[in-house]
């Protein structure tokens, strides 16, 4: 029992000795992440001025924010009495048995870089893969954030984004849409072929050039299948409501072509 309270009384007193150093290694890890905050909207605001691209400057703000971090978490352990040179030396084997544990978290950090370098998509675009789809709310290193069209956030890890299939649908200025009409066999099909296009042209958001088409789809018993296609802007306009609005037009052209 003796050696037992000697070991606790020396370990009370080296606490003690130390503590002043761990108050101030705490406190330089709370000024770090505080200082990489402010100096990663700094970096944006002043990549802002440029001609950088959005992906470029939220890249190099990450790195900047990072690198801060790195910086701030070494002169914290100094402070808190650790040697750098004995902790460059262990991060070899810690490196290894760290890879084995976090490598799905690797992954995804690596894939999130290579994102940012290829840019496929950016803040603001509409992507869908097999299981989701969304707007690009950020871009974060480890995971994508996703604002799915009924309201929900949704985290997709990085490295799903950069092994799947993924479909930008703002990647391109013309974005082409189509309804399916029917024509009954009481109505003549050409005159509703001449009108339908002008009718969707009147829709705000629908590109005048290329001008909206109408082909022949089917025939069956019940009349002509049409299928109306027409072109907007999937970055400025709300697809639902154009689709919406011109199916409404066409049904109107239609009723007025039967009377």
């Amino acid at each position: 029992m003796e050696g037992l309270g000697e070991s606790f009384q020396d370990w009370a007193d080296g606490f003690v000795e130390q503590l002043p150093n761990l108050i101030a290694a705490l406190l330089c890890l709370v000024v770090t992440v505080l200082v990489a905050r402010r100096v990663r909207r700094w970096t944006e605001f002043g990549l802002r001025r440029t001609s950088a691209e959005p992906h470029v400057r939220l890249l190099v703000a990450k790195l900047a924010y990072f690198g801060v971090v790195a910086v701030g978490v070494v002169v914290a352990l100094s402070l808190g009495g650790v040697n750098p040179a004995v902790l460059v030396g262990s991060l070899g084997l810690a490196t290894v048995a760290l890879g084995f544990a976090l490598q799905d978290i690797v992954s995804n950090f690596a894939a999130g870089i290579a994102l940012l370098l290829e840019h496929p998509f950016t803040r603001g675009d509409h992507i869908a893969m097999e299981d989701t789809e969304g707007t690009v709310e950020d871009i974060r290193v480890r995971a994508t954030q996703l604002r799915t069209p009924d309201g929900q956030r949704v985290l997709v890890p990085n490295k799903l984004l950069f092994t799947n299939v993924i479909t930008n649908a703002s990647a391109t200025v013309h974005r082409r849409l189509e309804v399916l009409l029917e024509v009954p066999q009481d109505q003549d099909p050409t005159k509703a072929r001449e009108l339908l296009p002008a009718a969707a042209a009147r829709v705000v958001g629908v590109f005048a050039n290329p001008a909206p088409q109408v082909l022949i789809e089917d025939f069956d018993q019940g009349g002509v299948n049409l299928r109306l296609w027409f072109w907007v802007d999937p970055r400025a306009d709300d697809l639902p409501r154009v689709r919406s609005e011109v199916l409404e037009a066409a049904r109107t052209t239609l009723a007025e072509t039967r009377s």
